[in-house]
């Protein structure tokens, strides 16, 4: 490392040093203690202020809660409001929430009756923006499903394949859709799918 590059890291590190320490508030600082400052590496430094923020599927569980209202009236603790609105059991939006590792890997989406082309714009609101599809099917009359497979997915949850089935929970038919259940099932392609 040239002198005059080693000196301005070693100012840089000072002055964040002094940020990290001068907190009169008890705020905590955006910076690290300045004994973690260059403790880790470029690569990590860059994969940790660079990896999305999820709020749907794959989403931590605390970006889960930022982004949802829990809904304390269902025992499980796995509901979240607003109420589907026209819905006359008057259900959660998300239901039967589960989490592995600390991420959201499967729950239910419940919706007012809509068409399936809605329906599967609304899934694609859970997902990541690099999800791409990789199949879509509809099964006789019961319902559709749409496999999808994500990087973004694959670094959150080790697994980056999402299917996203689509019904009707009071007929058994696949429309008017209701909702949209989302698993971590793997099926490259629709002979491998899980029917309905």
């Amino acid at each position: 490392m040239k002198p005059l590059t080693a000196i301005s890291t070693l100012a840089a590190v000072l002055v964040l040093a002094g940020c990290a320490g001068a907190n009169p508030a008890g705020e905590q600082s955006a910076f690290p203690p300045s004994s973690q400052v260059g403790s880790s590496s470029p690569a990590a430094a860059a994969a940790t202020t660079s990896a999305p923020t999820l709020t749907g599927f794959g989403a931590t569980l605390a970006q889960w809660k930022a982004a949802h209202t829990l809904d304390m009236s269902v025992p499980a603790r796995d509901a979240y409001l607003p109420r589907v609105v026209g819905d006359a059991d008057g259900s959660d939006t998300w239901q039967a929430v589960m989490v592995a590792g600390g991420r959201i890997n499967s729950y239910i989406l419940n919706l007012a009756p809509t068409s399936l082309m809605a329906a599967e714009a609304r899934a694609r609101q859970e997902l990541p923006p690099d999800a791409r599809m990789l199949w879509r099917h509809t099964f006789g009359g019961t319902c559709a499903q749409e496999q999808f497979r994500s990087a973004t997915l694959a670094a959150a949850l080790g697994d980056g394949q999402v299917n996203v089935e689509f019904d009707n929970a009071v007929s058994s038919t696949v429309t008017p859709v209701t909702e949209e259940l989302f698993s971590t099932y793997d099926s490259p392609t629709v002979v491998q799918a899980p029917h309905c």
